[in-house]
């Protein structure tokens, strides 16, 4: 039999696949919608993100621009629209999309990417406060009705709130002395501190704001 030129003929495919790669991407801008700004400034996104899977994703800001930092993959990020900053179309790595997501109180709080063939969450990771500053926030603490939670230190690094009757709810750092609930995002709890001392903790949500005193 005569020898098959595998070389070639795989040379060849590479090639077409290349050329196709090249007219796909220069249609890649068919989507952006124009005059469109970032909801936030530069510094609102920077932060790490998180996936159970996936790992950590870091975006950065270097000069005016942001930077992703993906496993390997380091890339400058330019807006592309709206919430949404793409990378260049890198040789090695390929081109990124990242689309921000906002928190009911307006942070950016999560950043979307597609790998696999499919929407990849990943959830900003919070700052953590010393152990020292959280268990200052322990206590009793007594809304005006007398209903009384008691917040509590577990495992030196994690706040709950006790109440009777209900289950334990982990109060997950937000900002500040402020602080949310894993389940109900539109909730923040905020440690009130008037000269030194906590003196209240005050829980606001969508229907108002309601204070409970220190005990």
């Amino acid at each position: 039999m005569d020898h098959t030129p595998w070389s070639e003929r795989w040379l060849e495919v590479k090639r077409k696949n290349k050329k196709a790669g090249m007219e796909a991407r220069s249609h890649a801008d068919a989507g952006r919608v124009s005059n469109t700004h970032p909801s936030h400034t530069l510094t609102g996104y920077v932060g790490e993100y998180e996936h159970a899977a996936y790992g950590r994703l870091k975006i950065g800001l270097k000069g005016e621009e942001l930077e992703l930092t993906f496993q390997k993959v380091q890339l400058p990020l330019t807006h592309f629209h709206y919430d949404r900053f793409d990378t260049r179309d890198d040789e090695i790595y390929g081109k990124w999309s990242v689309n921000f997501r906002t928190n009911p109180q307006g942070d950016i709080d999560q950043a979307v990417m597609t790998l696999d063939e499919a929407d990849v969450i990943f959830t900003r990771k919070p700052e953590a406060l010393p152990f020292e500053r959280l268990q200052r926030l322990t206590g009793i603490y007594e809304a005006p009705g007398g209903t009384r939670w008691q917040v509590i230190l577990r495992d030196r690094d994690r706040l709950y709130v006790v109440s009777p009757g209900e289950p334990d709810d982990q109060l997950i750092y937000y900002k500040d002395l402020q602080f949310r609930i894993e389940k109900e995002s539109g909730v923040i709890i905020e440690f009130v501190e008037e000269g030194g001392q906590i003196t209240a903790l005050k829980l606001s949500d969508p229907s108002g704001e309601f204070l409970f005193s220190r005990k």
